[in-house]
């Protein structure tokens, strides 16, 4: 007798199917309207480089904006040197202009208000010529009243000498010299990067409740370590006697009513680790010493 179980699952284990493996491989499959599906291998090299191309455009553009960036900061940082420059020799060309219109006695104001009539007038070389003949005006009264404040400064020492045992010191003048006071604040010495020149800078203040301005004129001397006065530095560069400038009238003219910063340039290339002091000499425009003050440039 045939043993129907054993040849049924014969039959079973005969027709049963094999498992389907699995691939695990990325495919491009492309479906139509129609429900269709074929193939798209052929689109995988069109792809890959589609994607490098991208790759490199946009490194390309990353790089070309980093560039363009860095050279924009570099202009900007050559354009804002140049103009710190530019502030600097118009800011001394005008304290010059300055000290050398109150040296001669005139006003600015008249002499623009001149300047303006003559305009319409005269063509553009007229024009230079005249401002030409105004500059060597003021240098020739310049150089003459500064001989005369010189003279007059001479014939009050000398009548001070001889007034000395006979005369009591004037109170009077001495109270209106003083009247006007001022300060001094945030005192540096610092090297320029650019050209290696000595920066010297501090705040002058007017320390007075009077109304007015104070104008005069200033002296830095800075000192080593040292008593040898060849290596002292007289900014603006002036005779010493007494270690106090002699030449009043070379310091730099100011004139202000309440706060101004100042500011000297060195051509010398010494470290400002050399100096260890600092005077600073306020003349008025009489010529009298209103202020002095010695600075330790290491604690300042």
């Amino acid at each position: 007798m045939e043993d129907i179980s054993r040849e049924l699952e014969r039959e079973i284990r005969r027709s049963r199917p094999k498992p389907y493996k699995k691939n695990r491989k990325s495919r491009i499959m492309i479906i139509d309207d129609f429900g269709g599906i074929r193939s798209g291998e052929y689109l995988k090299p069109l792809l890959g480089v589609l994607s490098a191309v991208s790759i490199l455009f946009f490194v390309a553009a990353a790089i070309f904006y980093y560039t363009g960036i860095s050279r924009g900061v570099d202009l900007i940082k050559t354009r804002l040197v140049r103009s710190e420059n530019r502030v600097d020799e118009l800011s001394r060309e005008k304290e010059i202009l300055m000290a050398r219109l109150v040296i001669s006695g005139k006003d600015p104001k008249i002499i623009k208000k001149e300047v303006e009539e003559k305009k319409p007038v005269v063509s553009k070389n007229r024009e230079a010529n005249c401002v030409s003949e105004l500059e060597n005006r003021v240098k020739t009264n310049q150089l003459s009243t500064a001989e005369q404040q010189e003279n007059r400064v001479q014939s009050k020492l000398n009548a001070s000498k001889l007034n000395t045992i006979d005369k009591p010191p004037d109170t009077s003048a001495k109270s209106k010299v003083m009247k006007k006071t001022v300060l001094i604040e945030k005192f540096a010495v610092t090297k320029d990067g650019t050209n290696g020149d000595l920066l010297v800078r501090f705040n002058i203040k007017n320390s007075s409740n009077k109304p007015g301005d104070v104008s005069g004129r200033i002296f830095t001397l800075l000192k080593p370590d040292n008593n040898i006065e060849d290596q002292w530095l007289v900014v603006p560069a002036s005779a010493l006697k007494n270690g106090i400038p002699s030449e009043y009238g070379k310091g730099q003219y100011f004139s202000i009513a309440h706060f101004k910063p100042v500011k000297f340039r060195i051509k010398s290339q010494a470290d400002p680790e050399f100096f260890k002091k600092a005077a600073i000499f306020i003349f008025n425009d009489q010529g009298d010493l209103i202020f002095d003050k010695m600075i330790d440039i290491t604690e300042a």
